[in-house]
């Protein structure tokens, strides 16, 4: 869990406390006194997930497996690769789904069946449910052990079925039991409803939450030992630190303190991902390249973030991947910034590196375009452009579409601003027509062919 992301989930929590008694029904059909309530209110104020149009939850409707994942993404601060993209030939290409599926796939949350599939629309039971949770949020998962088998007290789950040591982790971890779970039977290939799914979320962030305040106080006490120690040790290939630097830190954090202009050296630990903060005191572009060193498998993600004391970041651009490279080019307004990058294979080393460049004069929010409805806008990527952006303002809800040309050879994301107020559980998607509520949107537009192709596009919103 990113830092700021901690710190939002710990308020929201502490705000809500532990008395469902305290909190007012948002939904019609989640009254006071509802099983679910504190759950589902808890999440819905975090933005995790959302009401009906009509202003109702649905707590006894079904989630299904892209739903699913789309939660628990949201319930990380996690973004997923807009060019994560075709990874199974039944996840639809331009569908709202296909980036969280295609991204749970590259980053092995997820697997397909065995007949190649994912089946993103069928219901996700409680197990799958559960092994999601698990890997999204980044839970050790250990095999069955003699003394774990006491804690399988279900007549209908066998000790050596897949999904029993993702079930024994959540009860060991505190994500299970719900409220009204009781009996000797869990129904493992139960569909899980939309109220159920918001109490395992509710349940694993708590944990979350409680892992991570753990870790920091474990990070602080180890570095008040090391600071107090007069021997030094170091492995260069797996520390962070200024590659110029003759120093290396002794320690690995997952989130380093840097200073813009920067470059360094790091590696990963398992799977988990790393953050670097730093500080842009005026508008500028910057170029930021990290890659995996020579002979490292897999790929790498990156992702730059706005951030700000609620937690939420407006403001966010996705990396473009390149073979084992991901480039950011944008053009930033003055605040703090959070680069996350992520491995796809555990334990690999890196490079990354932020510098000042020169843009196109469409890299970033504060360089958007305006439209204007039905006016037709012409746009080129040039060979070291990332993305061009554009902007409308609406000011009463209605139904508009925003077209561009040649999606499947670009990418292209609807920034939905917090002055929108959305009710409905997915938001705007490009070439979808959608009932837009007042607010202000931003559009990124970016490539998906090689660095060094040019690509033509055009774009215009339609009423």
């Amino acid at each position: 869990m990113n830092r700021f992301r901690a710190l939002y989930i710990s308020a929201f929590l502490v705000l809500l406390g532990s008395s469902v008694a305290t909190l007012a029904a948002t939904f019609p059909d989640v009254p006071d006194g509802h099983l679910f309530q504190e759950s589902v209110e808890a999440l819905v104020s975090a933005q995790v997930i959302n009401g009906n149009p009509d202003g109702t939850f649905a707590p006894d409707d079904y989630v299904n497996r892209a739903a699913m994942l789309k939660m628990l993404y949201k319930a990380q601060g996690k973004t997923p690769d807009a060019l994560s993209v075709r990874c199974f030939p039944d996840v639809q290409i331009g569908s709202w789904y296909e980036p969280f599926v295609c991204d749970a796939a590259a980053m092995r949350y997820v697997n397909g069946y065995s007949d190649g599939t994912f089946r993103p629309d069928v219901a996700v039971n409680r197990v799958e449910a559960l092994k999601m949770i698990t890997q999204v949020f980044d839970i050790p998962v250990d095999e069955v052990t003699e003394s774990d088998r006491d804690l399988v007290k279900f007549v209908d789950v066998s000790v050596s079925a897949w999904y029993t040591k993702y079930l024994i982790t959540a009860y060991l971890k505190g994500i299970l039991p719900i409220p009204g779970q009781s009996g000797s039977k869990f129904h493992p290939d139960m569909m899980l409803t939309r109220g159920e799914a918001a109490a395992y979320i509710y349940n694993a962030l708590r944990v979350d939450l409680a892992e991570e305040r753990k870790r920091i106080e474990e990070e602080s006490n180890s570095s008040s030992e090391a600071s107090s120690d007069d021997s030094n040790s170091s492995d260069a290939s797996l520390q962070d630190g200024d590659s110029s630097s003759s120093s290396v830190a002794s320690t690995n954090p997952s989130t380093i303190q840097a200073s813009f202009p920067f470059q360094y050296d790091g590696g990963f630990t398992q799977k988990q991902s790393k953050s670097y903060y730093f500080d842009i005191d005026s508008e500028k572009t910057v170029s930021i390249t990290t890659s995996l060193q020579s002979g490292q498998p897999g790929k790498i993600v990156c992702r730059l973030y706005l951030t700000d004391e609620s937690g939420f970041a407006d403001e966010y651009f996705l990396g473009f991947q390149s073979g084992n490279s991901c480039f950011i080019t944008a053009t930033l307004n003055p605040g703090e910034y959070q680069l996350q990058i992520f491995p796809s294979v555990k334990d690999t080393t890196f490079s990354v590196e932020a510098t000042e460049t020169g843009g196109d004069g469409n890299d970033g929010f504060s360089e958007a375009i305006n439209l204007s409805v039905n006016g037709l806008k012409e746009g080129i990527l040039t060979a070291v452009d990332m993305e061009d952006w554009y902007k409308f303002t609406v000011i009463s809800e209605q139904k508009m579409k925003f077209v561009m040309s040649n999606p499947t050879e670009l990418r292209c994301i609807i920034y939905v601003m917090n002055d929108v107020d959305l009710s409905s559980f997915t938001g705007p998607e490009c070439n979808k027509s959608y009932d837009y509520p007042a607010g202000t949107y931003y559009i990124a537009v970016g490539r998906k062919a090689p660095k060094g192709a040019q690509q033509s596009f055009s774009v215009r919103l339609e009423k």
